[in-house]
């Protein structure tokens, strides 16, 4: 079978044996599954690495095509970076990196087999990765280097791809895996994005960071953002995540249009969890439009909140003030019933 079908747009998966024919390998991926038993900490590498490289905080960047060229050539190099620092990898003698003492060299690219092996590499066991923001995805994989694994043809570096072969011999690590934590900004429709990144607020002497920051929670609900998310939108400011919080950032901004935003501190767990929101972690905020009800029933969970109850407002429901969340934990959430 040719890798991949082209035609098709599959990737073919081989049904290989665990580290079959290669104890070294076998060796490698027992190491890295029992640092990572599920592959998150791979993941979140990945994720970090490119909201590092994006530098949204900065330059208010979320798209991966708007990358110099330099930068997106710096990606792979980065990956290699951040992986060790992660891991806690030693270096190798003629690789990138030493795992359960075996040599092993680190290869990224932006799509599968687009791995290039210079004539060093031969023979070696390759950790080969890939991520794609656009598909919020990504793999990685063990695969011996030799020489029958390998096309004939080089580029002008002297460097090497693996052939139909090779491909078919890459051990892939944690296969049920391969979610990247979304890039919420790159896929929000054009007209959502374009009212957040262009908001000026309602007044003229309104700050236009703020205002950026109350469009992100008015437009985007019910899903986690993160605190790079959080960071592109507000690029430009010292503290980023104050614009989110109380004392004159979004979430007293936005109380008076009926939306609570949570963060991962206080009692903003506990409501996340009574109103059936993904709940933040350290870092992440969550906002929903509410108001006010009786109490929880099996189809509407309701939060507590000193006490009167509270439900993610439908969209028939007419707008009220939110309630201020305590921020000491003596709140009593409540989940559905």
């Amino acid at each position: 079978m040719i890798w991949p079908p082209a035609q098709l747009g599959i990737e073919y998966e081989p049904v290989v044996e665990h580290g079959a024919g290669d104890p070294d390998l076998h060796l490698v991926r027992r190491r890295l599954e029992e640092l990572d038993p599920h592959g998150d900490r791979f993941a979140s590498v990945l994720r970090d690495t490119l909201d590092q490289l994006l530098d949204g905080r900065r330059r208010g960047r979320f798209d991966y095509r708007n990358l110099y060229k330099t930068e997106k050539t710096y990606m792979g190099t980065l990956v290699e970076i951040n992986l060790q620092r992660a891991f806690d990898f030693n270096d190798g003698d003629v690789t990138d990196y030493s795992i359960a003492d075996i040599d092993v060299d680190c290869k990224f690219s932006q799509r599968i087999g687009g791995w290039e092996l210079g004539p060093e590499m031969l023979d070696q066991l390759c950790l080969v990765v890939r991520c794609s923001d656009r598909e919020s995805s990504w793999r990685a994989g063990l695969v011996r280097a030799s020489a029958d694994a390998l096309r004939e043809t080089t580029n002008r570096d002297a460097k090497r791809r693996l052939n139909d072969l090779g491909m078919s011999q890459i051990q892939w690590l944690w296969p049920d895996h391969g979610r990247l934590a979304e890039n919420l900004l790159l896929h929000l429709s054009p007209e959502v994005r374009d009212r957040i990144m262009t908001a000026t607020g309602r007044t003229r002497r309104a700050n236009p960071v703020q205002a950026r920051v109350n469009q992100l929670f008015r437009e985007v609900q019910g899903r986690i953002i993160r605190r790079s998310v959080l960071e592109t939108v507000a690029h430009g400011a010292d503290d980023p995540l104050k614009r989110a919080r109380g004392n004159g950032g979004a979430r007293d901004k936005l109380r008076p249009e009926g939306i609570l935003v949570l963060g991962h501190q206080d009692n903003d767990p506990l409501v996340a969890d009574a109103l059936g929101l993904p709940r933040p972690r350290k870092g992440e905020f969550v906002a929903a439009r509410v108001v006010q009800i009786d109490g929880p029933t099996a189809s509407r969970p309701a939060a507590e909140i000193s006490g009167r109850y509270y439900a993610v407002a439908l969209p028939g429901d007419v707008a009220e003030e939110a309630p201020e969340v305590p921020r000491k934990p003596h709140a009593s959430p409540s989940p559905s019933s």
